[in-house]
């Protein structure tokens, strides 16, 4: 029998909407195995131009400290930071061996993201947490702690797929299977705003790295009303209201 959860209401998502009631991407060992080659392939590539916007966040504000929750090996980061920046990461246990060949000089935190954050005694400039909360079951945790570490001007960056553009208005269910919700950008919008985070810029991106002209493109075809479905990594950049 299929547990059917409707938490519509707690999490701003539309009446009748079916979650994946299962957390299934922590992966508590740590063995670094868990990343293979295509699993390291795709931390290159899937929200790539969410970390670029945190790059050119970081260079307009003169970010001294940044922290990426749910990290993942920090391809990204390797490439597009600019130098001199104060990195942390939490992520995964399997993650600290891959995390400390790339970025040797950042701080890892090992953490489950949903019951067990790590205690860090500082308050950064950026945070990012690239589509990492529609895989928590409960992602209050996450939010509250990345709250808690938001320095009084900084900034959080958050992305998640945008449902709509991705799976059809009409979709009820996620058929990714790690995937627990999937919002919408006006539910989106509800959602963070209903945790103490004001919204300074939300626009959507690439799901991954792509040439200039396909951006091009899904730019052009999002301005128009017609958001292709590879075009649907929706980007909250967030101050917090405490």
């Amino acid at each position: 029998m299929t547990l059917i959860i409707n938490n519509s209401e707690r999490y701003s998502i539309k009446a009748g909407y079916r979650e994946n009631p299962v957390q299934a991407t922590y992966d508590s060992s740590d063995d670094p195995a868990y990343w293979d080659e295509g699993r390291l392939k795709n931390a290159a590539s899937y929200q790539y131009d969410v970390y670029l916007a945190a790059a050119g966040l970081a260079r307009k504000r003169l970010a001294r400290t940044l922290l990426d929750v749910g990290s993942g090996p920090p391809v990204k980061l390797c490439e597009l930071m600019p130098t001199g920046i104060e990195i942390s990461l939490v992520d995964q246990p399997n993650t600290a061996r891959h995390a400390a060949e790339l970025l040797p000089k950042a701080q890892f935190f090992s953490a489950n993201l949903e019951d067990a954050l790590p205690a860090i005694d500082r308050k950064f400039d950026l945070i990012l947490c690239a589509d990492v909360i529609e895989h928590l079951v409960d992602p209050d945790p996450c939010l509250d702690f990345m709250r808690h570490h938001l320095a009084p001007q900084g900034l959080l960056l958050i992305s998640t797929p945008e449902r709509d553009s991705l799976r059809g208005k009409t979709c009820m269910h996620s058929p990714h299977p790690m995937h627990v919700r999937e919002w919408n950008f006006n539910e989106f919008a509800h959602f963070l705003s209903s945790r103490n985070l004001d919204i300074v810029e939300h626009r959507l991106l690439p799901q991954r790295r792509m040439s200039p002209t396909r951006k091009l493109l899904g730019r052009l075809m999002t301005t128009l009303g017609w958001p292709p479905a590879w075009y649907s990594c929706q980007l909250a950049i967030c101050r917090s209201r405490n």
